[in-house]
This record gives structure tokens, sequence and C-alpha cells, in this order.
């Protein structure tokens, strides 16, 4: 495959001369991605793993190590029949043509260098395909385990693809047993056909000395919907940026994230847009954090509406608690707007435990640590409840385990 090769090397010549990101680029304006080094070796597979404790929320389990896809630790039966799923690697021996439109797309590779890095470095990932008309009703569950290992990179590369009508739920998790330093770089691209509907969640439970750069590309097309939700726990830096192209007509997106920093140096920063291209679509964002002890968060959220289009109705809200006065958030919501016939609107906020509302909870004989995490609790839980699958909602809960100190 001559293109591929051309592609990669092509990819990785512009990463090249563009270099690392920083500050002076506005996309990275508060993320020092520099401070992290990027190890050059991909991690090696290693299989005799223990992965019960990730198997909870759904019967599809497709397991990748170290960067690798491993069929001895993966469950895939509960597949519908009519599902195409494999790797990227495979499906570029039946699926040429599709990974390639799909690969040769164009981006800014300046707004998204990690992605182009990506494209030149990508180890292994999912196909994934769903035929018109077809709904996959048990969640397909991706887990990332990064294991016995320290200072290696890995680079998955994931293609989804719903036809019209179709339907699926996606969860990516991320997580660590015994590997440190290690940088982790994901690209996944969502295709929402003609009222194809989609669920995505990612978990992001790496180990505290890792780095993680993610970036999802969702295009949807007419009366489509795409709900996304994002979990960032643990890690030393990391940076996921979620991009939406609406398409055609009628499309509808919602994107929910929550992030938990609760050590010392954490930093984590959400980038979101979305991209009105057509006429009588939604989108909303509803993103919120919980700092503490020196960690730092940043959040920037863009709503584009382009000229001649009409009847949008967008809404964006950032809210980010801070438990500790050495915790520092940057919040930046953004519209641009170049029609007349659209209601856009968005807010952030940045505060502290309410002091009345302790008090009125220590008043009713409520222990002080307590009353601490049920103030908590509760400000998390406008994102968990946008969560309808039960199941899904409780896993997600149990993995990102409540701050509650």
């Amino acid at each position: 495959m001559n293109w591929l090769m051309d592609f990669r090397t092509q990819q990785l010549k512009q990463f090249n001369e563009n270099g690392l990101p920083t500050r002076k680029n506005e996309w990275w304006k508060y993320t020092d991605i520099q401070k992290n080094a990027i190890p050059d070796n991909a991690g090696i597979l290693k299989e005799s793993l223990d992965v019960s404790e990730w198997s909870a929320v759904s019967d599809i389990l497709i397991v990748f190590v170290n960067g690798h896809f491993s069929a001895k630790l993966s469950e895939m039966k509960a597949f519908p029949k009519e599902v195409i799923a494999c790797t990227i690697n495979d499906a570029l021996k039946t699926k040429e043509d599709k990974i390639k439109s799909c690969l040769l797309r164009e981006r800014n590779e300046k707004q998204f260098p990690f992605a182009t890095l990506n494209s030149a470095m990508m180890t292994d990932g999912l196909f994934l395909e769903i035929p018109k008309n077809v709904k996959c009703i048990t969640p397909i569950h991706l887990l990332f385990i990064h294991t016995d290992q320290t200072d290696f990179s890995t680079s998955p590369h994931h293609i989804i693809l719903a036809n019209p009508n179709s339907q699926l739920t996606v969860i990516e998790e991320h997580v660590a047993k015994n590997a440190q330093r290690y940088f982790t770089n994901t690209v996944t691209e969502i295709h929402a056909g003609e009222n194809a509907r989609i669920d995505y969640y990612k978990i992001q439970d790496d180990d505290l000395t890792a780095t993680h750069v993610g970036n999802v590309f969702v295009e949807q097309h007419k009366d489509s919907c795409v709900k996304t939700f994002t979990f960032s726990k643990n890690s030393r830096l990391t940076r996921e940026d979620v991009s939406v192209w609406q398409k055609q007509d009628g499309a509808e997106t919602s994107l929910h994230g929550l992030y938990v920093l609760s050590h010392d140096q954490q930093h984590v920063d959400h980038h979101v847009h979305v991209d009105h291209l057509a006429s009588f679509g939604t989108s909303s964002m509803l993103y919120k954090g919980i700092l503490d002890k020196k960690s730092r968060g940043v959040f920037n959220g863009k709503v584009h509406v382009h000229p001649a289009i009409k009847q949008i109705n967008a809404h964006q809200e950032n809210h980010n608690l801070l438990l500790s006065n050495d915790a520092e958030m940057n919040s930046k919501p953004e519209l641009e707007i170049y029609a007349e016939d659209v209601k856009c609107t968005h807010g952030a906020t940045i505060g502290q435990l309410d002091d009345e509302a302790l008090f009125y909870l220590l008043s009713r004989g409520i222990e002080k640590n307590e009353a601490h995490r049920m103030l908590v609790h509760a400000f998390s839980e406008e994102v968990y409840d946008k969560i309808e699958d039960e199941t899904i909602r409780l896993y997600i809960q149990q993995r990102m385990n409540h701050y509650e100190e």
C-alpha cells in the first residue's frame, strides 16, 4: 500500500516541521505539552492479565494491551452478525477504500498536531461499521490496558462508521497496571449517517505519571444524533479535543464531560468545538470540573455558526468546583456566529463549596467529611444524570470513584 506509506511519511514530516505546539499557539495557550517528553518506543504486547475488573459493563469487550489488540483477552461473540468489527490493520486488507477516505481527510495541522502525529505513528485500533438499519443494542467496550512497562508510547486510531438508521454505543476506557511515564495519543473518528444514533463514552484513568492526548472527530449527516461523554480522572497531563461538524440539516449533538483532579501538578485541558455547517441543528455542551490541591484545569468550548445557516439552537456550560486555594481553572466559552436566525448561549462558573449549604448539613448532625462528600457528589451528579443507560452510569461512577476527601 504505497499510498499509506507515503501518507504516514508526509504526516511525520508535517509534524516535525511544525514541532510540538507551544503556548504561543492559541489552541495550546494554557497547556505546556513540551514539559512532558514523548517516548519513541511502542509498548510490547503482554496478555497474562485478568480483565474481570473491567468486564461488568458489556458482553462485548475489545482489549488492547500496550497499544496492540489482544484476541485472547477480548470477547466479541455478542456482536450482531451484520456488524463489521476488526482491527485497523485487518480492515486495510478488506476495507481499504473506506480507511483511505477517512485517513486522507484534510484537517488543520496546527490545531490538531497530535492527530497528525497519530496518523504517522498509529500502532493499532478498531474499525467498526454498523450497516444500514442495524441496531447494536449491546454496548461495545474498548479497553486499553497499559501494563508492566515504563517510558513507552502508543497511538491507537479508531474509525466508527454508522450507516443510515443505525444505532450503537461505544465505551473507550484507558487504564494502567504497573505502567509509568507512558504517552498515549488517541484518535477516534465517528461518522454518523442519516438518522443514525451514537452514544460515545471515554474514560481516562491512566497512571498519575502518564500523558494522555486524545482527539475525537465527529461528522454528522441529516437528522443524526450523537452524544459524547468524556471522563478524566488520572494522568499527569490530559488533553482532550472533541470536534464536531454538523454537515447536513437536523443534526443533534450533546457533549458532556467531567474531570476530577485530586493530586498536585495534575493538568487537564478540554477543547470542545462544534461547527454548524447546516441548518436546523442543535448542540449542547455541559462540562464540569472538580479540582483540588495544586491542580490546574482548562476548558475551551466553541460554537461556530457559518453564514446563511438558520434555526440553530446551541448552548454551552462549564462549571468548576475548586476544593483548594492552590487549584487553578481557566474557562473560555466562545460563540462565533455569522447568521441571524439562531439562538446561542453560554455560561461558565468557577467557585468553591457553598458555605451556607455546608453549614446547613453540619447543623443537621452530619459530619464534616460526609457533608463535604455529599456536596461534591451533588455537583457532579448533573453530568451522570445525562447517562440514560443505568448499567453504564453505575459503572462509570464506580470507575471515577467520586472525590470524597
